[in-house]
């Protein structure tokens, strides 16, 4: 088994076309939620038009040019704007347990059989993060911030050490926590076993535990594959499920 100890809060969504403006509001409006949950979702560095370090606060005025010199680009270094963009931020210059990682790709409008669009945060690489960090209360509430700014599909938080349990076959992955967005939520029917939580706009949450989530714990993973057998009706539908013809 993986002892990779990070932890990750992944959404997704499909094609959706966004400017770089309306991607950079997206982002600086997740960043202030962030900020109001945990002292280390503060102090962001991202890059300027030049790909220069600076503090994000600083550069608010301009994010918007920022989000747009990160342009998916071809081998050849010609822009791709179709496979969007690709903004990041990261807590600290140096890794600590209290370093996180904001990085999104949005404004992609490739149709294929994944999701087209991801915003993901992420503990430092290899190094176990601060327990107030991913402390279900702190970890609940960043993934909320993260689904919402960012108007996504699916979303979930979990261990590194769970994808050991990823069926590879599967559009959803055993995880933590799971939530689905408000026009998907009435398809769900949560398992007695989870936490669950209707958000005021009408997203469904699912939780294993009000624990930190370990893979080592039986009931906690007995848990999420309960919530991963109840997303079945949300896996069921035509991949991905926000890529139909209108």
């Amino acid at each position: 088994m993986s002892n990779a100890p990070e932890y990750y809060i992944h959404a997704d969504w499909g094609p959706r076309v966004e400017t770089p403006d309306a991607i950079a509001a997206r982002f600086l409006a997740c960043v202030d939620r962030l900020k109001a949950i945990h002292p280390a979702y503060d102090n962001w560095i991202t890059g300027d038009v030049s790909g220069k370090s600076k503090k994000l606060d600083e550069l608010r005025k301009d994010f918007a040019a920022a989000v747009a010199a990160r342009v998916a680009r071809a081998d050849d270094g010609e822009p791709t704007p179709i496979y969007g963009y690709w903004p990041s931020a990261f807590s600290s210059m140096k890794r600590t347990l209290r370093s996180l990682r904001i990085g999104v790709q949005a404004g992609s409008w490739v149709r294929s059989k994944f999701f087209s669009n991801f915003a993901e945060i992420s503990t430092a690489y290899n190094m176990a993060p601060d327990p107030t960090i991913i402390a279900y209360p702190a970890f609940k509430a960043a993934l909320l911030a993260l689904a919402e700014s960012f108007d996504a599909t699916y979303c979930s938080a979990y261990p590194m050490q769970i994808m050991d349990f990823w069926d590879p076959s599967r559009n959803l992955r055993i995880a933590w926590m799971s939530y689905v967005a408000p026009r998907f939520a009435p398809l769900i029917t949560p398992p007695p076993s989870a936490i669950v939580e209707r958000t005021a706009r009408g997203g469904l949450l699912m939780a294993a535990t009000a624990e930190t989530f370990r893979v080592d714990n039986p009931a906690h993973l007995a848990v999420a594959r309960d919530i991963l057998t109840a997303l079945a009706p949300f896996e069921a539908l035509p991949w991905p499920p926000d890529a139909q013809p209108a």
